[in-house]
């Protein structure tokens, strides 16, 4: 337990140090246009949404899986509230509800294909990947000539969602209540210490009585929630949705998790070192915007730091394994 602590730790001030490089070298080459109050409001709205789907990510990656679906899913609940939009007469309240149960279902079903039917988590989440985004263009809105249109979502008590409350948008607000939620839980219940359990050694956890396969369906179902609260946001944001909404996403969410200290062996990590990768990666993107910077420089930079805290983190993680080893042959000595 203490090991896991100190990882988590470590990883965290490492995310922390990068975080504070990337913010400092923004705030030297663009100067006024990015150290403002304005602007950092920007960036943690920008983070909300990565942020908010993380928790659900980071549970999953936790537990030694991962999901590549989020934005195809993301896709889906958007198209599924568009429809209800275009073509019913219920209530905001009830469309929104909707697209949630839109999410946990195809949460559970991602749950029930890597869990319970033993397909691999990179191949399922992969092939849902695809099937979610291919219903999303089935039920698309298209007009007289079958092409796929952009719905409109300008309803004033769905737009508010998109707005601001003072200095901070209502997305970061409601990022904050899932990030301490998600944090509280994952330290302070048994289903927390059940995922990391399942993540650390999942023979050992079946021993010890956990339902391995129930845990696993539940960290989905909560990546099912957590995106369609995320598209929720996006769409009233965007004051509209396509087919195409969440095109690429579906990385962010793993790669914030990545950069804030999540081990992608499973075992360790925490919502808070999302949460910095989250803000990292915003600020990456906003200074980018800034600086007139070709875009192609944030998938570089990006890359360059995923790859690097994955090589520290197995670098870490050796050094650990070589100095348990050593220890144990000390002990056998000994005996």
């Amino acid at each position: 337990m203490k090991t896991h602590v100190k990882q988590t730790t470590l990883r965290r001030l490492i995310s922390l140090v990068m975080l504070a490089i990337l913010v400092a070298l923004f705030g030297v080459l663009g100067g006024g246009s990015f150290l403002t109050p304005g602007n950092f409001s920007e960036i943690l709205r920008d983070a909300s949404v990565v942020g908010i789907i993380g928790v659900g990510v980071t549970y999953v990656i936790i537990t030694a899986g991962i999901d590549l679906s989020t934005g195809s899913m993301m896709a889906l609940v958007g198209m599924t509230m568009a429809n209800v939009y275009a073509y019913t007469a219920l209530p905001i309240w009830l469309m929104i509800v909707i697209g949630m149960v839109v999410g946990l279902i195809a949460g559970l079903i991602n749950g029930l294909i890597v869990a319970r039917l033993n397909v691999p988590e990179f191949i399922g989440t992969l092939a849902t990947m695809g099937v979610f985004r291919a219903v999303t263009y089935l039920i698309a809105i298209k007009d007289a000539h079958g092409v796929i249109q952009s719905q409109p979502l300008t309803v004033p008590e769905y737009t508010v969602l998109g707005a601001s409350v003072g200095p901070l948008f209502v997305v970061t607000i409601v990022m904050a209540l899932f990030i301490a939620a998600g944090q509280v839980v994952l330290k302070y219940t048994r289903f927390g210490t059940r995922l990391y359990a399942v993540g650390a050694n999942r023979k050992a956890a079946t021993l010890s009585g956990i339902d391995v396969a129930r845990t696993r369906v539940i960290a989905y179902v909560i990546v099912g929630l957590c995106v369609s609260v995320g598209a929720i946001f996006t769409t009233a944001r965007l004051q509209s949705t396509t087919a195409l909404l969440g095109s690429g996403f579906e990385f962010d969410p793993i790669a914030a998790a990545v950069v804030g200290g999540v081990s992608l062996a499973g075992g360790s990590g925490d919502i808070v070192g999302t949460l910095i990768g989250a803000v990292f990666m915003a600020t990456l993107e906003n200074g980018v915007l800034k600086l007139h910077m070709n875009t192609a420089y944030q998938y570089i930079i990006k890359g360059v730091v995923i790859v690097l805290v994955v090589m520290l983190d197995a670098l870490y993680k050796s050094r650990l394994e070589r100095a348990s080893r050593e220890r144990g042959a000390q002990g056998g000595a000994e005996a």
